[in-house]
């Protein structure tokens, strides 16, 4: 009797432990948060506040400890309906001196200015159909492989503006042929991609699991692990599929480490997790980190002042006198 009870028992126990779900690649919540899966969070639920600039342009701003990292985060999210035809979108480059993303916006008359792609010489720059950089460098900073251009925002001559994937897979080479040869008139090239048709790319640019000394003792700063794989204050541009550009910066707090800033990877799933992008393209991070709306800066750059910056994407509302 007894070894049947303790065989009822066991058997009991293993059906149990069978039909649990895997919760491995499940994320964490912060403390005493509902969990959400990908899409259902975003405006309108915990630690997020929306301010309307104008009909079909929306600042939403995070502030709180999010599921993604289990820490605080700052996040500004600019969402520009493009569905409404008083929204106009124009890539900047400063021909001569750099500029702070403020100032930029502010000259152009435009309602809106985020800091756009890295470098000039890393990476391809074209704007109103003229082409100022080519993907010059072979080596960034003398010492990595080249590795900017994985993606691109493009604006055509019919304002649309799309995302692609364009520099998977080829050489850098074949990457300076393919951007030279398009016919789009605006083109930053950027790295990396971290949503492609839905696929989180992101998730999975930087191949390897480390801490974060870990990468500084192991890899140059510059390269492609090391600049992806820890955290740091990000820029980051998405489109939904009803037609939505949302402008995004990610704050860290690089001295007192109250605001943690994010990974390519956590970057990625925080997208997914709020706003379900279907591409999303990570662009300059760093101290050029910058939002400004109404000529007012939204985010806390992590200088403690904005950076002068070579590119932007600027919003114009052409219903604003």
């Amino acid at each position: 009797m007894k070894i049947r009870i303790f065989l009822l028992i066991m058997v009991s126990f293993c059906l149990l432990s069978c039909g649990q779900k895997d919760s491995g690649n499940e994320l964490p919540a912060p403390p005493g948060a509902e969990v959400l899966k990908p899409g259902e969070g975003g405006p309108g639920t915990r630690n997020w506040t929306t301010k309307t600039i104008s009909e079909g342009l929306l600042l939403h701003m995070y502030s709180g400890h999010d599921q993604v990292t289990g820490k605080y985060q700052n996040v500004c999210v600019l969402d520009v309906d493009l569905n409404k035809d008083r929204y106009r979108i124009e890539f900047c480059v400063q021909e001569g001196s750099n500029k702070a993303t403020s100032t930029v916006q502010k000259e152009n008359g435009a309602v809106a200015a985020l800091n756009a792609t890295y470098e000039r010489a890393s990476v391809f720059i074209k704007a109103n159909g003229k082409t100022y950089h080519n993907i010059e460098n072979d080596l960034i900073s003398n010492a990595v492989d080249n590795w900017k251009n994985d993606g691109a925002i493009f604006l055509d001559a019919d304002g649309k503006i799309y995302l692609e994937h364009s520099g998977k897979g080829k050489k850098l080479s074949e990457q300076r042929t393919y951007y030279r040869g398009h016919q789009c008139p605006n083109i930053f090239s950027s790295a990396p991609m971290l949503i492609n048709d839905y696929d989180p790319v992101g998730e999975t640019f930087v191949p390897v699991t480390m801490t974060e000394a870990q990468f500084e003792a192991n890899y140059h700063y510059e390269h492609p692990y090391r600049h992806q794989g820890v955290t740091h204050p990000r820029t980051a541009v998405a489109l939904t599929e009803d037609n939505h550009l949302l402008l995004i910066t990610i704050d860290k707090d690089r001295d007192k480490l109250t605001i943690a800033g994010m990974t390519a990877k956590q970057v990625t799933q925080f997208l997914k997790l709020h706003f379900n992008p279907q591409y999303a393209l990570n662009m300059d991070g760093g101290g050029s980190t910058t939002l400004s709306v109404n000529g007012k800066v939204m985010n806390k750059p992590s200088g403690g002042s904005e950076r002068t910056l070579p590119t932007h994407i600027l919003v114009f509302d052409d219903q604003k006198k």
